[in-house]
């Protein structure tokens, strides 16, 4: 009795081991790979003398072939060297089995930066295209098995909005003082 029961369970394992191995591709089962992102652009959207619109796009390159849902990002981007947008806990997906972009959009409000319209269009009036940026973003992944965080610093230049040139003023008459 004992004998039927141990080759019954034996035989169990080994139908249940071979059913699973049959489940894979090529009978392989791999733990999840780490994605790898990396800073690709920044697209400029709008212009105006109050904010600029812009998209920091970021390439993530996902081996796994399942996507990954709720990755978090935190944020602090710096203009001038001066912290001027923070974030925390904005929410992607990303898509699995290889590249796709991520898109973190944001506002810049000029005035926040130059600490006024005088200062702002001072610069701009002096000359000023653009302002040196650096954005510090920190990717949060987890998955079941695996949790880790992706840093990324990103530098570069943004447009200032530019200045209109004044129309010219001719006076028809003389002004005498």
């Amino acid at each position: 009795m004992k004998n039927s029961f141990r080759t019954t369970a034996f035989l169990l394992l080994v139908c249940s081991v071979g059913l699973l191995y049959a489940q894979f591709p090529k009978g392989k089962l791999a733990p999840p790979k780490k994605p790898s992102i990396v800073y690709n652009r920044v697209d400029i959207k709008q212009v105006t003398m109050e904010k600029t619109l812009v998209e920091f796009v970021y390439i993530v390159d996902n081996p796994n072939s399942f996507g990954i849902d709720n990755v978090l990002a935190d944020y602090e981007l710096f203009l001038k060297g001066n912290s001027t947008a923070v974030g925390k806990d904005m929410k992607f997906t990303i898509p699995g089995n290889g590249k796709s972009e991520l898109k973190l959009p944001l506002e810049i409000n000029y005035v926040n930066v130059f600490k006024s319209a005088e200062e702002l269009t001072k610069s701009i009036l002096g000359g000023a295209k653009t302002i040196p940026f650096r954005l510090d973003i920190t990717f949060k992944i987890d998955m079941k098995m695996l949790k880790f965080n992706i840093p990324i610093s990103a530098e570069g230049e943004l447009p200032l909005p530019e200045a209109k040139d004044a129309p010219d003023v001719k006076l028809n008459k003389k002004i005498k003082l």
